[in-house]
């Protein structure tokens, strides 16, 4: 059976590089969002401020976008 990836693992490179570097002096909100990432499988499930934090940062107007498809290893 195969195995689901969370959100954080499904987050799509460019965007995960650009919101560490965007929130590198706030490490509290990096490691919320990080965490919730990493203990949430589908992106409908995802706190509005984390998504806020995500979307903002990379220009995304839908927050399914920054994910890749793939959502199994």
């Amino acid at each position: 059976m195969q195995k689901r990836l969370n959100l954080w693992k499904r987050l799509k490179p460019e965007y995960k590089d650009k919101f560490k570097k965007e929130y590198k002096e706030k490490s509290y909100f990096r490691d919320k969002a990080e965490h919730e990432l990493k203990t949430t499988f589908y992106f409908t499930e995802v706190s509005y401020g984390t998504a806020y934090d995500i979307m903002s940062c990379n220009d995304l107007n839908f927050l399914g976008d920054a994910f890749n498809s793939n959502k199994y290893e």
